[in-house]
């Protein structure tokens, strides 16, 4: 009885700890998108509205994917060295980063610099690697891991929509500092 009550316990402390992680993921993607769609017209506003502004954001887009791209390898290879609640942490310390330099941008250079923390931005992908040590194989883990689809989905779509109206009356670093 002992052993099996422990093993109860065992189990409820890992589900709650996979509900953490849905809490986690929704906050990362909250406060991504939050800031995502003023972008554009925070760019206007440093570079003028035109071709150039178009040109400059899509740069933008293309720097922080590269960006996300060779710190994808990075990081991965830190889960496996420091574990998913190290990689939590630096998630999130980057994200912070990023947002507090992106809010301070006051140039185009400033907003490339605020993509560079981004080598360390993989919230989803050690939320993904957390459920995966939480649940067991098989159906828990499958509907565990749709869960976290669905919680980054809540995410982004409340973040996007919170931002918008954060950023109507035209402060676009608002949303940035909120994140």
């Amino acid at each position: 009885l002992r052993a099996n009550s422990g093993a109860m316990a065992d189990d409820e402390d890992r589900r709650r700890s996979v509900w953490l992680v849905y809490g986690l993921v929704v906050l990362y993607a909250f406060c991504y998108q939050l800031q995502v769609p003023l972008e554009p017209f925070l760019v206007d506003k440093l570079v003028g509205p035109g071709a150039f502004s178009k040109t400059t954001f899509a740069r933008l887009q293309s720097f922080f994917q590269v960006v996300q791209t060779v710190g994808s390898f990075a990081f991965g290879n830190f889960l496996d060295r420091f574990g998913v609640r190290a990689g939590m942490v630096l998630n999130f310390v980057a994200c912070a980063l990023a947002y507090a330099l992106l809010s301070q941008s006051t140039s185009v250079a400033m907003l490339f610099i605020s993509k560079i923390p981004g080598v360390a931005v993989a919230g989803f992908l050690c939320a993904q690697t957390a459920v995966s040590q939480l649940t067991p194989e098989g159906t828990e883990r499958i509907v565990a891991l749709g869960r976290l689809s669905t919680a980054y989905t809540i995410g982004g779509v409340l973040g996007p929509y919170t931002g918008g109206r954060l950023g109507a009356d035209g402060d676009y670093y608002r949303s940035a500092r909120i994140a």
